[in-house]
């Protein structure tokens, strides 16, 4: 599947994170859990990990440097998925057909529903502001 055209937030670098993420995440599961990889369960699950250090912090560089004003909300909707993920690694540190369902269904349906209605917010914000200071650097 890949990142649908209605995910895309313009921004370069949250556009190419997003669609590695959810490219993984479909690998994993192909749309038949019982045969994935248990291989890529553990390369998936240590990648969201990265994922959650690398792309939050960077949007998180992001709104405070322009002074995002629902940075709070963000920051938040940020804390509940690293404690989501937290808790699946606990619970799933092996591959089971279970744990690749919920990666698939619930944590990838979490990370699209984000990029949906935060992320594509925050997008035009970051958008507006860089072409702000560039206009003000012309001027």
């Amino acid at each position: 599947m890949g990142l649908d055209k209605k995910y895309e937030t313009g921004v370069l670098w949250q556009d190419i994170q997003h669609r590695q993420l959810i490219d993984l995440v479909e690998q994993l599961s192909d749309s038949n859990a019982d045969k994935a990889d248990p291989k890529m369960f553990t390369y998936t699950t240590a990648f969201l990990a990265m994922y959650i250090t690398h792309h939050f912090n960077l949007e998180e560089q992001y709104m405070k440097v322009y002074e995002y004003p629902d940075q709070d909300f963000h920051l938040k909707e940020h804390q509940h998925y690293i404690a989501m993920v937290k808790e699946f690694r606990r619970e799933h540190t092996k591959f089971s057909v279970e744990g690749a369902l919920f990666l698939e269904k619930s944590i990838l349906g979490w990370i699209l529903d984000h990029i949906l209605e935060n992320d594509q917010k925050l997008g035009d914000f970051i958008r507006r502001e860089e072409k702000k200071r560039i206009l003000a650097q012309d001027s």
